[in-house]
């Protein structure tokens, strides 16, 4: 694994244990220990899953998924609802490093937050949709 790979698999445990945390509440801190424990066994659980899956599914030819797409400085982009992204990125077949994302009505300041929280950075907003894209790596 080199420092990259170590920096993503970093990234994505604490996104998971941090989502599993907002999602219990306040229930958490009365007991983080059994918590704490418990979800690094889920973690644990879901990588050995995923690892054994990513051979299974080498072998299968993914069906075609088509996003509407939007023009910006010369290039297509696709723009996803904000439950299209979560959908695909929980999958684990989520590719795009630069995309439009659907703001959901009034919720602009939350999606680009939970973005952030999967490692994306908000560009600019452009007909109501918000311009998303992997920060460059120094």
């Amino acid at each position: 694994m080199d420092d990259v790979d170590i920096a993503d698999y970093i990234h994505r445990k604490t996104a998971f244990i941090d989502d599993r945390r907002r999602s219990l509440g306040p229930e958490y801190y009365s007991s983080k220990e059994f918590w704490d424990r418990m979800w690094e066994r889920e973690w644990e659980n879901l990588e050995e899953r995923l690892t054994l899956k990513i051979a299974d599914l080498e072998s299968i030819d993914p069906l075609p998924m088509v996003f509407p797409m939007m023009e910006h400085g010369g290039e297509l982009l696709n723009l996803y609802t904000y439950s299209d992204f979560v959908m695909l990125h929980n999958q684990g077949i989520f590719r795009d490093v630069k995309f439009f994302i659907d703001k959901t009505g009034k919720w602009k300041k939350n999606v680009i937050k939970y973005m952030n929280t999967y490692g994306y950075e908000y560009r600019q907003t452009i007909n109501k949709h918000l311009l998303m894209e992997v920060p460059p790596h120094d």
